[in-house]
């Protein structure tokens, strides 16, 4: 498996079309977008990884276990999941005492990593 190169024309953005945020929608309207594409949470980082798409932004609330597997599986095809800040995204908190301590931050995800500079 292996993630595809920043396309020259418009990118795939997979999304999820039961969760997308104002603030996602508002995202994508800025990029050069030539397809929207909906999947499931873990499916959307292997689609990405498998090189069938080029971003997923996730302006929205997710926890670690809802991320942890794809994110591994995308690193490992060569992609990047970066917070918007451009961290990574951290796991394996500990001592956490509510749920909501799991939590992840808002974050993209992109199949090539030279993509994510265009969109911070």
């Amino acid at each position: 498996m292996q993630v595809r190169p920043q396309p020259k024309t418009g990118l795939t953005v997979i999304a999820s079309r039961s969760h997308m945020s104002d603030e996602t929608r508002d995202l994508i309207a800025g990029l050069p977008v030539e397809r929207l594409v909906s999947a499931g949470s873990s499916l959307k980082f292997c689609r990405l990884a498998a090189g069938d798409a080029d971003l997923y932004p996730r302006l929205g609330r997710t926890m670690e276990w809802d991320t942890a597997a794809g994110d591994a599986v995308l690193r490992a095809a060569g992609g990047s999941v970066e917070t918007l800040d451009g961290a990574p995204l951290a796991y394996g908190k500990r001592n956490q005492s509510h749920d909501s301590d799991f939590a992840n931050p808002y974050f993209i995800a992109a199949g090539d990593p030279k993509i994510l500079p265009r969109i911070r």
